[in-house]
């Protein structure tokens, strides 16, 4: 799946497995050279210092290779066919590695030039087991052989008081040419280590099976897409959480790389595509409420190994995605909705929705809200909040209408009645003053002060999310606007602001310019709940159809010059790890929701 001649290397994809948090990845500026870390501290591979290069060794030296991964393993071959490696991850906390003709040398290396500045101290175990290596905020290593040896290089700078070089070598046996070798990761008082360590074919094995259990949570993908949608699964398996640290069930992480985060929607709209596994994608919907302010209702933004982040926050995106979710696989999800559980999250719901309406009301005795920063909309630097704020957004009021009638449902399912009849009355009225006062005839406006931005953002016109509960002629307007060529739509999807516009960016932005995976499942899952199957079909198969050509990367350039201006763009194509926006479980579970629920089979 991923390999050295394969069009989806390591360079833009990073190797790992469902729990755990070793990941491999290749160096984007050494080709051919693999990279090991770990993704529990959240530091981006760019920044850490905690990174071992991966070098195959032939006679103790180090020599090139090919590689070729799958679910399964990883393995490194040397030009001749007899000298090889093999990598394989487990959720348990340690890596496996072995090989023939050949040995296995990992040395660390800081990504920003501090050599092995990482590491605290290394010394043999008392037990003879192994070496023990110390390496601070990421933790401990036990390194040892189970066939062939394992050898420790340590050199400690005494002028600069840091260590200047560290290195494990893994070398095979005078006799078979074979070497077999673990690497476990703890914290604070090394745990009894088991040597009862399954065969390595039957780690593989497992390895595989485990992915194939996840990928049945999916519906098929539509024909010619089936490929592809292999990959996404991978991708979105690969950065599913362990339950480690201050995450307490298993949640997807936004990337292993860069940002070794679980963001507060993202748990949602992962949820979405889950279509044949209703327990699971409520399961994911809910993670987040383990996290719940009990005095405001708040929801944290984002979530790592290390706890809580606290200092952005996220749209209420969980009504759209119940709401897709139930019109979509109806039947099986409801049965997930008993009286237990509407009783156990209807009270988190409720307090999350009153949070918006009490925390970011607009103060004027309703339930409008009046959001402080762009990340709270989902449209992070879109053109639509240049005016400042606080903002009334049109896209904030929509989810909240979604997440008010959802409530609603909550309240009903546990014998609540007059609540539920309540949460839908506020989410008729939110409905009616959002189009009264945010519809211009030609799309939603977000307000400033009472004064309409001035925008050509995609944003203004997501509350299409709002499906029929919109008039016909609003609907329609809609979904002309996205259907007009050289505006928004591009030949690879959405764009997120106009190309006519000239705040329009392909580079460091994330949604003011470049097509970006989830702003284009939102607007097609819209579009579809809307009647718009032809509308939502053609925008969801052209993003599809780059996804196929170029991987699940989080945004792409439509162009390499903007239309508006005919100034050559600030953005390679196709993105590449220095982007910062690389392979992401984002775009991985956009494509599947698009794939499997949007384009028609």
């Amino acid at each position: 799946m991923f390999g050295t001649n394969e069009r989806f290397n390591l360079t833009r994809a990073t190797y790992s497995r469902r729990g755990s948090h070793p990941i491999i990845f290749e160096d984007f500026n050494t080709p051919g050279l693999l990279r090991i870390t770990s993704n529990r501290a959240g530091d981006p591979m760019a920044a850490t210092d905690f990174l071992f290069d991966v070098n195959l060794t032939v006679d103790g030296a180090p020599v090139k290779y090919t590689y070729f991964a799958d679910e399964g393993s990883l393995r490194l071959e040397a030009d001749c066919d007899c000298a090889w490696a093999e990598i394989a991850i487990t959720d348990r906390n340690h890596v496996r590695y072995r090989g023939e003709n050949a040995g296995l040398q990992l040395v660390l290396r800081s990504a920003t030039g501090g050599g092995a500045r990482a590491c605290r101290g290394i010394h043999a175990a008392l037990d003879g087991s192994g070496w023990e290596g110390e390496f601070g905020k990421h933790g401990k290593l036990l390194v040892k052989a189970i066939a062939g040896a394992a050898l420790a290089t340590a050199v400690y700078d005494e002028e600069k008081g840091a260590f200047s070089c560290v290195k494990f070598d893994f070398l095979p046996d005078a006799e078979t040419g074979e070497f077999e070798a673990v690497i476990h990761e703890f914290f604070g008082a090394r745990p009894c280590f088991c040597d009862d360590y399954e065969p390595f074919d039957e780690l593989v094995d497992n390895n595989k099976a485990d992915y194939a259990a996840f990928a049945q949570k999916y519906a098929d993908a539509a024909p010619g897409y089936e490929g592809i949608a292999k990959y996404a699964k991978w991708v979105i398996w690969s950065r599913r959480s362990a339950t480690a640290g201050a995450i307490k069930e298993p949640m997807i992480l936004f990337q292993n790389d860069w940002n070794a985060v679980a963001a507060s929607w993202q748990q949602s709209y992962n949820a979405m595509p889950m279509l044949e596994d209703p327990k699971e994608a409520w399961r994911q919907i809910c993670t987040l409420f383990a996290y719940q302010d009990e005095r405001t209702g708040r929801l944290p933004g984002m979530l790592t190994y290390t706890g809580p982040n606290n200092a952005g926050m996220q749209p209420p995106f969980q009504g759209f995605a119940l709401d897709f979710i139930i019109r979509t696989n109806g039947e099986a999800f409801l049965e997930q909705l008993t009286p237990s559980e509407c009783e156990r999250m209807y009270p988190k719901f409720a307090k999350w929705a009153n949070f918006w309406t009490t925390y970011r009301s607009a103060g004027r005795g309703d339930d409008v809200t009046a959001i402080l920063s762009p990340h709270e909309s989902g449209w992070d630097d879109a053109s639509v909040f240049k005016d400042g704020f606080p903002a009334i957004d049109p896209n904030t009021l929509a989810f909240l209408v979604l997440l008010f009638e959802n409530v609603a449902r909550l309240a009903e399912g546990c014998g609540k009645t007059a609540e539920a009849k309540e949460w839908n009355k506020r989410a008729e009225k939110l409905t009616q003053t959002l189009i009264k006062e945010h519809w211009d005839g030609e799309k939603f406006v977000t307000t400033v002060k009472g004064k309409a931005v001035d925008s050509k953002s995609l944003a203004c016109y997501q509350p299409i999310i709002l499906g029929k509960r919109l008039p016909q002629e609003i609907i329609d307007k809609v979904a002309e606007k996205l259907t007009e060529e050289g505006e928004l739509l591009t030949e690879i999807g959405l764009a997120s602001e106009s190309m006519t516009s000239e705040l329009a960016t392909f580079g460091i932005s994330f949604v003011c310019g470049r097509v970006v995976g989830p702003q284009n499942m939102i607007l097609t899952v819209g579009l579809k709940s809307a009647g718009k199957d032809k509308e939502a079909d053609l925008i969801a198969r052209r993003f599809c159809d780059h996804v196929k050509r170029e991987g699940v990367i989080l945004g792409y350039a439509p162009y390499d010059y903007y239309p508006a201006t005919g100034k050559k763009a600030d953005q390679q194509i196709p993105p590449h790890p220095a982007d910062g926006w690389p392979w992401s479980s984002w775009c991985a579970n956009s494509f599947m929701t698009m794939a499997t629920a949007i384009i028609a089979k």
